[in-house]
């Protein structure tokens, strides 16, 4: 008995710092998401999650290992829940799509939202320069390449939608990058139903 209430003792201290190791990435997942790696200094990763640095160093590693913790954290939490709405059946595949590709439109338009997406931020600040987020990068476009060819087979046939996909997520990247620079929503709009207008049934939803 006296061996089980030290290992309770010893175990609880563990959780709050599980929930604020948590809430720090997410915080640092937010600054290098809006301003980047290189406009993003230790001193406003310290200054956003209220931790030391050396607290910051002991639970994330450097500044590089911050920016590929927090990448990963967006693949988890972003990535795989976009490929997923993407997968699932219980909406007809064409809204599926459109869904996705009004997602970059609808943050800025319905949230105001313009730090677009940082999978596609760290595509062109990082990707070139470094390996590993390259890496990162790759994998997450394949996963939501495959999850809109897997939908668009429904439309066009298992033959077209290699190539279809390809393309609907190079429109997707390409309206994430442009409504950061704060194109007009109308254009972003146009160049979506543009897209859409290629899909057997795209047209009606004009």
């Amino acid at each position: 008995m006296e061996h089980q209430t030290t290992t309770k003792t010893r175990a609880a201290p563990g959780r709050p710092r599980l929930f604020k190791e948590e809430q720090a990435l997410g915080a640092i997942m937010q600054l290098f998401w809006e301003h980047g790696y290189e406009g993003t200094g230790l001193s406003d990763i310290i200054r956003a999650t209220g931790l030391g640095k050396a607290s910051l160093y002991a639970t994330f590693g450097n500044k590089h290992s911050m920016y590929m913790r927090a990448l990963a954290a967006f693949e988890a939490n972003m990535v795989d829940a976009g490929a997923e709405m993407l997968r699932n059946d219980e909406a007809p595949a064409l809204e599926r799509v459109a869904a996705f590709l009004d997602a970059p439109i609808a943050a800025v338009r319905d949230h105001g939202d313009a730090k677009g997406c940082f999978l596609c931020n760290a595509s062109a600040d990082r990707a070139a320069l470094d390996s590993e987020t390259a890496a990162i990068v790759q994998r997450c476009y394949s996963k939501l390449a495959a999850a809109l060819q897997r939908t668009l087979s429904e439309i066009v046939g298992d033959d077209a939608a290699p190539d279809r996909a390809q393309m609907l997520l190079a429109v997707y990247a390409g309206l994430r990058v442009m409504s950061r620079s704060g194109v007009p929503i109308s254009a972003l709009e146009a160049a979506r139903d543009d897209a859409l207008s290629g899909l057997p049934g795209g047209n009606a939803r004009r």
